[in-house]
């Protein structure tokens, strides 16, 4: 009864803590200028700097009023060159900004202009110790100070180019990272009021502001085959607009700066999963280029990373690749599956035998259960039996593409009893059924087996995977940002990318095959439909693209989450891989009339 009492009170306080929270610092939204007006608003800024006749405003924007200052600032080069901070009134802002941008440094010939409307205003919830790392809702609210007649903003815009959001906290798993410091937002109001630090404590009171972007255009998130595969085209040329001569990709790619990110590292598994990528994209859109972008990649591997790891009773050596002196099986397992999908366009005898070998290698590192083991040791010629997250998921893949491509029944053979390992025997406890790790490569593996072996207990696994993210994924209204179709367990980290896209990749190929088998699976179909729509939000298409140093370099990118001026490249692979996978779910619904399109 203690304890119950003592969870209770704890319960209540809670509850009271919150309270007082949110009603202290709730911001009620103000409305923003109808379609029109936004629209409007953009055209007549542009036709004001290029000197020519701005057409009247619509009767709506004459009479919208925002609740606050709505702000203009004009980039140049992703570089935010000039800001106005207007009044209220939508059109007499707008007169104001371009009379200002006329009157100051030349904005270049064709400035990114970004209107942002002022949709309330409130406390900032700054002095609790950890509370103050949640003041700021990413992408919806930044900073205002005020100093008496004198006021500095820091709007969501300039948070995300200072790479502010996001980035607080940042716990052992480095892509779940939350939170925004104050304190450095404080340093920089500060300078741009040309006060020290102290004396703006003193003077200047910060208030959170909510500000919301205008639009040049009715945004439409169209999820047709049409759509659909111009979007994986867009990410197959993005990869190969950043790939090296050496066959080496740019691993993280910063808009903000149009180059590689430095001291980024390299990823040889990521490296192989993006080349898996782009010998889909070769086979499924018939690109040549993405095709010589995977024989490119290939090669790097070759020259690069390499090695034997024994040989087979033949005498055939058995590659893998090495990364760092280590022999890693997800290297070569995803080396070995994009060897075999590019065979899918075409015949290719270098990287035929180069399948051949890297499978050698992964059937010998296989233990009688079937579990595979994930390194070898090089100088004693012999696998060293530890386990990594992805590695055999990988691998059972790479078998089954390996078998369709080479017809080696000891590849099948292989995968057949990988795969009941991992679905079934590598996964038993008490309470397994209602816990999961990462399976999006596993379940790929099932649905590629499906169509060789009885694999029903493995696509029983791969369905109650699947109903455990779908109670994980958003539906609208369940965090401030756009991020229906994304997974999360709360509304405090940013919805990520690649969770959607892995999902997709994964889940699209079981229900391909629950449908065959008349077992249509209409949750999983809307669940997957809903990722999709996340997917084709989230990735650099030519929209918002003021903060990008070189707008058409960055096109097909993709960011981890919606604050990122960065793409890096397993994040393009999985959404395109992704994309590729929902257009055949179309194409099956809809078979094409003809291959026009591609």
């Amino acid at each position: 009864m203690t304890v119950g009492r003592y969870l209770a009170g704890w319960l209540l306080v809670s509850a009271l803590v919150c309270a007082v929270v949110h009603a202290r610092s709730r911001i009620e939204e103000g409305p923003l200028p109808d379609v029109d007006s936004q629209g409007w608003v953009y055209a007549a800024l542009s036709a004001a700097h290029r000197g020519k006749p701005v057409r009247e405003p619509p009767a709506a924007a004459s009479a919208y009023r925002a609740p606050g200052p709505i702000l203009i600032g004009a980039y140049r080069a992703g570089r935010l060159v000039a800001r106005h901070v207007g009044g209220s009134d939508l059109v007499a802002t707008q007169q104001q900004a371009s009379a200002q941008f006329k009157a100051g440094p030349s904005l270049g010939r064709r400035p990114v202009f970004r209107v942002l409307v002022t949709r309330g205003e409130g406390p900032l919830v700054a002095r609790v110790p950890g509370l103050s790392l949640f003041s700021l809702v990413p992408l919806r609210d930044g900073l205002v100070a005020r100093c008496g007649e004198r006021t500095a903003y820091l709007t969501p815009d300039d948070l995300v180019e200072r790479e502010a959001y996001d980035r607080a906290v940042k716990p052992p798993v480095p892509d779940l990272t939350f939170g925004t410091d104050l304190a450095p937002l404080r340093t920089a109001l500060a300078e741009e009021l040309a006060l020290d630090l102290p004396s703006f404590e003193r003077a200047c009171a910060l208030r959170r502001v909510k500000l919301a972007p205008l639009f040049a255009a009715a945004r439409s998130e169209r999820a047709g085959r049409d759509d659909v595969l111009a979007a994986a085209r867009d990410h197959a040329r993005f990869i190969l607009r950043h790939q090296e001569a050496s066959g080496r990709y740019t691993y993280i790619y910063d808009a903000r700066a149009d180059r590689a990110r430095a001291r980024s590292g390299y990823s040889l598994a990521r490296h192989g999963g993006t080349s898996f990528f782009l010998a889909q994209a070769a086979h499924r859109l018939a690109l040549p280029e993405a095709r010589a972008g995977a024989q490119r990649a290939l090669d790097f591997v070759r020259n690069e990373a390499l090695a034997t790891c024994g040989t087979d009773a033949d005498g055939q050596p058995r590659l893998c690749a090495i990364w760092r002196e280590r022999a890693e099986m997800g290297a070569t397992a995803l080396t070995a599956l994009a060897s075999a999908e590019l065979l899918r366009s075409g015949d290719d005898p270098a990287a035929r035998e180069l399948l051949r070998g890297l499978l050698a290698y992964m059937r010998s590192q296989q233990r009688p259960d079937g579990e595979l083991m994930h390194e070898y040791d090089r100088a004693r010629q012999e696998p060293i039996d530890v386990q990594h997250m992805y590695y055999s998921g990988e691998a059972a893949l790479a078998l089954m593409a390996g078998y369709e491509a080479l017809g080696n029944p000891a590849d099948k053979q292989a995968a057949a009893r990988l795969i009941p390992h991992l679905t079934g025997a590598g996964w038993s406890f008490f309470g397994s059924r209602y816990f999961y790790g990462e399976e999006h490569w596993t379940c790929q593996a099932v649905a590629r087996a499906g169509a060789h072996m009885d694999v029903r207990r493995a696509v029983d696994f791969c369905r109650r995977w699947g109903d455990f993210q779908e109670r994980l994924q958003y539906g609208p209204g369940a965090t401030p940002w756009e991020a229906s179709g994304a997974f999360g367990v709360g509304p405090v980290i940013l919805p990520r990318a690649t969770t959607a896209a892995s999902r997709v990749e994964a889940l699209v190929p079981i229900y391909r095959l629950l449908r065959r088998r008349g077992e249509a699976d209409e949750p999983l179909r809307l669940m997957l439909e809903r990722s999709v729509g996340l997917l084709l939000r989230m990735r650099w298409d030519g929209r918002e693209t003021h903060l990008f140093a070189n707008p058409p370099a960055a096109i097909g990118g993709m960011p981890s989450t919606l604050v990122e001026l960065t793409s890096r490249a397993d994040m393009v692979q999985h959404a395109g891989s992704a994309l590729l996978g929902w257009a055949d779910v179309l194409d099956d619904a809809h078979p094409p009339q003809s291959s026009q399109h591609f």
